[in-house]
């Protein structure tokens, strides 16, 4: 049986937790909490944007300047590893 693994990354921040998720090869979606934030072709360009504070989420974007220690690359977000059900 063939199994498709799906990559999800995680940082967890003051005001919630971001999470990039894959959808498809090259489909990522940036989510905090429950709110979609955007759509990316790869993970690292939405890490990319949490750490420019360029995310269309107020709350996080108006903390630039404000935070230190904000990952820069996305080896710095904790990597999961999810089994996607197969249709």
């Amino acid at each position: 049986m063939w199994r498709c693994y799906m990559k999800s990354y995680i940082y967890n921040t003051g005001i919630g937790t971001f999470e990039i998720r894959q959808m498809s090869h090259l489909l990522y979606q940036l989510w905090i909490e429950e709110e979609l934030l955007g759509e990316y072709e790869s993970a690292e360009l939405a890490a990319t944007d949490v750490a420019r504070f360029d995310t269309n989420y107020v709350e996080w974007d108006k903390l630039e300047n404000e935070l230190e220690n904000v990952p820069t690359s996305l080896d710095q977000w904790t990597a999961v590893t999810e089994e996607a059900p197969r249709k």
